[in-house]
């Protein structure tokens, strides 16, 4: 497993009744300490020598050219100069004079010089900030949707009673039905209702994993479907009247019988909505084109395509093969309970985190409150 060194999170505190909490798991460069790069510093002898410093430094050797520019040129007396490894085979005062800076300047910068490690990159959170502040003074732009994905903000309480009450339904169906195979929940968040529910059928095929037959159920619901056969006798008849009372909507058609029967009946998730969206047929050209007026996006338009916009909640961290899977299905976020030994989300690494893909998915490790969440699966 991958050692984890990232910087502990001081979480929000609960004051509600939630049995889970979902803990983002954020990419690297939200989790670990602004890496440090080493600069040459120069201290002037007082502060009226900065005006004409400061004028030609920016001028012949701005920050922006080092990509320094999220750090301030002074604190104090001290003034940033270069990065040490920029000069190659000059030393200090050659390397000033071949960037153009006078030689009264070059004489006040090269009186009093000294190496000293800043932050090479901008900070993206607060405590990165308030840590670099601590080494040289930096500028910061807060983003307060990330702020809260990291102090755990983002879920207000009824949300996180909300985890609390899928978790509580996947890992019931997990332990009494399914003999501890991982399982998993789709989630339609707009509506808060189950559209499908699934767990590993690897014995019927070893790619049967858990989030891909929960992908595939979810196709179920938009007449696709690619292991239809395989798992026909997991569902209901088409003839059977057993949706009339649904609160969402009739189709059901990702949720195997026996679990729809078990959610139907039992008194613990009467609460739980169950159905998906219905699709909807392309609009006419008339709509399509008033609709692109007002910014109306593909879901809005026509309805889900696979995962689009839904939430997935995994009783174990999918492997590369799901996790890949998921971002091809284009679901909005993951939600898992334990890590997995060859695990794509964190314990191996982050796929997420990889900005050449051409979607991403947030990701969120399910934690019951006092019990030890990195616990690895080895099934």
């Amino acid at each position: 497993m991958a050692e984890d060194n990232s910087r502990p999170i001081k979480r929000l505190k609960l004051n509600d009744n939630a049995e889970w909490y979902a803990s983002a798991i954020l990419t690297d460069e939200y989790s670990k300490e602004i890496p440090r790069v080493t600069v040459y510093l120069s201290e002037l002898d007082n502060k009226r020598q900065i005006s004409n410093v400061m004028y030609q430094l920016s001028k012949m050797l701005p920050l922006e050219q080092m990509n320094l520019q999220h750090l301030k040129r002074v604190r104090q007396l001290d003034i940033i100069l270069c990065k040490v490894g920029d000069l190659k085979d000059q030393n200090i005062t050659q390397y000033l004079e071949s960037v153009g800076l006078g030689n009264e300047v070059v004489d006040i910068l090269c009186k009093n010089i000294r190496e000293y490690d800043v932050p090479a990159l901008p900070p993206m959170l607060r405590w990165q900030y308030e840590l670099a502040q601590t080494c040289w003074p930096c500028k910061f732009h807060p983003d307060k949707y990330m702020e809260s994905l990291h102090n755990g903000s983002i879920f207000n309480e009824k949300e996180r009673k909300f985890h609390s009450n899928i978790m509580h339904l996947l890992l019931t169906i997990k332990n009494c039905m399914e003999n501890d195979k991982p399982c998993g929940i789709c989630i339609d968040p707009r509506t808060k209702s189950v559209v499908a529910l699934a767990s590993s059928r690897a014995s019927i095929s070893p790619v049967m994993h858990c989030p891909m037959m929960l992908v595939d159920f979810v196709a179920r619901t938009q007449d696709g479907g690619a292991w239809r056969e395989e798992v026909s006798d997991e569902f209901a008849n088409d003839d059977e009247e057993l949706y009339n009372d649904v609160k969402v909507n009739p189709i059901i058609s990702g949720i195997p019988k026996r679990y729809l029967d078990f959610i139907r009946t039992d008194e613990r998730f009467k609460d739980i909505r169950i159905g998906a969206e219905l699709p909807r047929a392309k609009l006419k050209c008339d709509d399509i084109e008033q609709n692109a007026t007002l910014n109306v996006d593909n879901l809005e338009k026509y309805g889900p395509y696979l995962c689009t916009g839904y939430d997935l909640y995994l009783s174990q961290e999918p492997c590369l093969m799901c996790a890949m899977g998921l971002v091809h299905s284009r679901a909005r976020r993951v939600y898992f309970e334990k890590r997995s030994y060859n695990g794509a989300l964190v314990t191996r690494f982050k796929l997420h985190a990889i900005k050449e893909l051409n979607h991403h998915y947030e990701v969120f490790q399910c934690k019951k409150q006092g019990e030890d969440s990195n616990h690895v699966i080895y099934s």
